[in-house]
């Protein structure tokens, strides 16, 4: 009997050990081309025993505001949980809503950029590439816009590198189209972190917050379901 029991503490805490050292992935996807957008984020957690998935097939600019329909898609232990399909929109209301949310994480937690920073460092990129197609319908004002995106994906590999930790070189392309009009967009990343490293950083997290209700309430962060879908 003791030996049964002995075994299962032993597989208990090799699991514990596994799971803490266990990366949690990402995987993020952006394209647009011509006038459709498109964002997928795919997460695996625990050897892939946890999945989820959230795609945003279509982006529309309508007046001052953004609305944008996201499917949703879990999985756990193979068991497949029911996908959610919603429509939002983010206007100046919800960019208040969330400038005043994160003043009260500041209020609510002590040296909370301090910490954010912190964790953020922690993730690591394993794969970055941008591909940007652009043409003017003019030969040389496509050649001056093909400078700039040069230009640009230098810079949006280098805001990366500022706030995770970049594993793998950046790369990209810049297709100039000087026979017509054109922009498209491929951003691909993969970024992972220890599950372990996330668990620590949430303790460190609740001993620094000093306004747990405060907190929590600022956690409700997002953009708005719109009057009429």
């Amino acid at each position: 009997m003791a030996f049964w029991v002995i075994l299962a503490v032993a597989a208990v805490l090799s699991a514990a050990v596994l799971a803490w050292f266990s990366p949690i992935r990402f995987r993020i996807r952006y394209s647009r081309s011509g006038q459709q957008d498109q964002l997928v984020i795919i997460v695996r957690a625990l050897f892939g025993i946890v999945q989820f998935q959230s795609a945003i097939p279509s982006i529309i600019v309508k007046g001052f505001d953004i609305l944008y329909q996201q499917k949703n898609k879990s999985t756990a232990a193979g068991l497949k949980t029911k996908d959610k399909r919603d429509t939002r929109r983010i206007g100046f209301r919800t960019i208040r809503r969330m400038a005043a949310n994160y003043r009260m994480m500041l209020d609510s937690v002590r040296q909370f950029k301090t910490w954010f920073r912190s964790t953020m460092r922690k993730v690591e990129c394993t794969r970055w590439r941008l591909d940007i197609g652009i043409g003017l319908g003019d030969a040389a004002l496509t050649g001056v816009a093909a400078g700039l995106a040069w230009s640009l994906l230098g810079c949006a590999a280098a805001v990366t590198g500022q706030f995770v930790s970049l594993k793998a070189h950046p790369h990209g392309s810049v297709t100039p189209n000087y026979q017509g009009e054109e922009l498209s967009i491929v951003w691909e990343a993969d970024f992972r972190i220890r599950f372990g490293t996330v668990l620590a950083s949430l303790v460190l997290l609740g001993r620094r917050t000093v306004r747990l209700a405060k907190f929590v309430r600022a956690l409700q962060i997002g953009p708005s379901k719109p009057k009429h879908a």
